[in-house]
């Protein structure tokens, strides 16, 4: 009999388990489907925000309308993130951070480009909507014409910087500093 109460207690446990897993699994299906929704929406302001900004370019749209999508987009790509690190969590899955790489959990090093991975994965701020200075990144308060922390003109256009991870470009018209010696 003893027997019998044993089995009938693995079995228990091993039911339960088998339980839990296909909650964590129908939970990560879920959010799967919810990212691959926020992914569409996200495809669709991309395609809005280039018809604006060629309407701006053209003179028949509003820069206003431009930067506010560039801001639902910013929205859009936090909540992206945000579904991928919770769908890999349920998964029991974490990325690289230098080539998007998945692992198990319990992985220290990519095997892809060699980078130590994150213990746990870092959560991304919230964005406020609203105007912001194209300079800084200040946030704009109260309809002033000049940003207050650097000065820059809200009306000018934003400048054209280069991405953080590209590194810069020095062409031929570009001569590197010649060291002098006196």
């Amino acid at each position: 009999m003893d027997f019998l109460k044993e089995f009938s207690k693995q079995f228990s446990s091993v039911a339960r388990s088998v339980t839990e897993k296909s909650k964590d699994g129908a939970g990560a299906n879920r959010l799967s489907a919810e990212l691959k929704a926020a992914e569409e929406g996200l495809e669709q302001l991309y395609s809005r925000y280039g018809k604006a900004c060629y309407a701006v370019h053209e003179g028949r749209g509003s820069a206003d309308a431009a930067q506010e999508l560039a801001l639902r987009i910013r929205a859009a790509e936090l909540q992206v993130e945000e579904l991928t690190a919770a769908r890999d969590a349920a998964r029991e899955l974490k990325r690289c951070q230098g080539c998007g790489a998945v692992f198990p959990k319990e992985a220290r090093f990519c095997s892809a480009c060699g980078r130590k991975l994150p213990e746990e994965a870092p959560k991304p701020e919230p964005v406020e909507l609203g105007e912001y200075c194209p300079n800084c990144g200040a946030k704009r308060e109260g309809g002033e014409p000049v940003c207050p922390v650097c000065g820059a003109d809200y009306e000018a256009p934003p400048p054209i910087r280069p991405r953080p991870d590209e590194p810069p470009v020095i062409g031929p018209d570009v001569e590197e500093p010649e060291d002098e010696i006196e």
